[in-house]
């Protein structure tokens, strides 16, 4: 064989030991690999079914939580409701307080200006008992010289009735006398 064909030879040969090497590489790293993606699988198959199991407990907590929020939630509205109503009771007892308040200070007022009107018309009364008292001592003293008055012009009636008596007396015993005055000596009766 020529050189050259010897050369090609042992090339050959140092590149079918070389392509059997990486053929058995080549075959180590397919085994390689074959384990891995097995180990692979069954890794994805026991996540596959761990995610299956947490999607199960996801939609499990979700429920759970849907429920428990709609429990909170429905507590929370009558919560609210019963602060409402309380904020409605305090609101009208706050009016109702308000609204009381304003009718004591109205009727403290009413009791201010009444009581001095009281006071007033004790004033007034006592006036009034003092004006009745002086006027029924005026009435009285008045009374007392109507009395006397009245006694006086039944007294002065009396000598008026006596003298006029006498004085007809007098001009009768003088007309039977014949010694009758002319009238012009006759005095006039004073004027009252």
């Amino acid at each position: 064989m020529s050189t050259a064909g010897k050369v090609l030879t042992v090339l050959i040969l140092i590149v079918s030991v070389a392509w059997l090497v990486m053929l058995s590489g080549v075959a180590q790293l397919n085994a390689n690999w074959q384990a891995k993606i097995a180990t692979q699988v069954t890794e994805y198959e026991r996540v596959s079914d761990e995610s299956t199991k947490a999607d199960r407990s996801f939609v499990s907590l979700t429920e759970q939580a849907r429920a428990t929020q709609d429990a909170t939630d429905r507590e929370l509205r009558v919560r609210l409701s019963r602060i409402a109503t309380a904020e409605r009771r305090q609101s009208s007892s706050t009016e109702d307080l308000t609204r009381i308040k304003a009718q004591v200070a109205d009727a403290q007022a009413s009791s201010a200006t009444a009581q001095a009107n009281l006071a007033i018309r004790e004033a007034e009364k006592i006036k009034g008992q003092e004006d009745l008292a002086k006027k029924r001592d005026e009435i009285a003293k008045a009374q007392a010289l109507n009395a006397d008055l009245k006694a006086q012009l039944a007294r002065l009636q009396g000598d008026f009735k006596r003298i006029l008596a006498e004085n007809a007396a007098k001009l009768d015993k003088a007309a039977k006398a014949g010694t009758a005055r002319p009238a012009s000596s006759i005095r006039e009766a004073p004027s009252s």
